[in-house]
């Protein structure tokens, strides 16, 4: 999509979503880690989301791919090759890597109802639209995981799985990705994501958390590639960094 006509889609309000950021964070696709020792990069989507982000605070010329491979190695986010990067993998990486790259952070700090480390917490389950698009400006970086749900019922929606993204901008009614999937194509795109706010129903599952209401979560609708197991992406948690 050419920055003209992405520019003519965005609110008057919309800031941030204006910016060069858009342009000017990589947008990786994770299958592009090539090695079995890897998994091929199926399962690195955390890593990427976040090597997207630091490449650009950075202004880095080096090796993206390195800098994915060190995030999801045991010293980092500890990224698994069958279930991916959860949260507390994301937070201990992303600390770890800021305070060697920046000399520390400003604010390192989660919203969502994932398991994570009781030092990052903001005390919010549910992830407030002000404070994710508030994260996008020139000395942050906002991480969005995904949860993929199945709709058991007219009420229930039943997670089956996640997935990390970049967040790179943001208008009134939708947010912007860089989507580290291969089901968003290998070349660069701004994918505009329009949302709703869930009203009603449940969300179940097996990880620790569930079930919880589902009011309030935010529903990633029009943009968003879906996983085909899933009918719904809900927004289960964010990461804020800011150095």
């Amino acid at each position: 999509m050419g920055l003209v006509l992405l520019v003519l889609l965005l609110s008057a309000n919309s800031a941030h979503a204006e910016s060069v950021y858009l342009n000017q964070i990589p947008d990786f696709t994770q299958t592009e880690v090539q090695g079995t020792e890897f998994g091929d990069g199926s399962q690195f989507c955390g890593p990427v989301a976040v090597s997207n982000s630091l490449m650009w605070l950075t202004k880095s010329e080096g090796s993206q791919v390195e800098l994915i491979k060190q995030l999801a190695s045991p010293g980092y986010m500890n990224t698994s090759l069958k279930i991916g990067t959860g949260t507390e993998g994301m937070l201990k990486g992303v600390e770890r890597i800021a305070g060697e790259t920046f000399g520390g952070h400003e604010k390192l700090e989660y919203q969502g109802w994932r398991k994570h480390q009781a030092k990052f917490s903001s005390g919010v389950s549910i992830p407030e639209l002000q404070w994710i698009k508030a994260g996008v400006k020139s000395n942050s970086a906002v991480w969005v995981n995904v949860g993929w749900y199945k709709q058991e019922s007219p009420t229930e929606l039943r997670r089956v799985g996640g997935h990390w993204l970049t967040l790179v901008g943001h208008g009134e009614d939708h947010l912007i990705f860089h989507d580290p999937s291969p089901r968003a194509g290998d070349s660069f795109a701004n994918e505009i994501v329009f949302f709703k706010v869930l009203q009603s129903g449940t969300l179940t599952g097996k990880k620790a958390g569930l079930p919880r209401p589902a009011r309030g979560y935010i529903s990633l609708g029009r943009g968003m590639h879906i996983k085909r197991s899933a009918d719904y992406a809900l927004v289960d948690g964010v990461i804020r960094l800011e150095i």
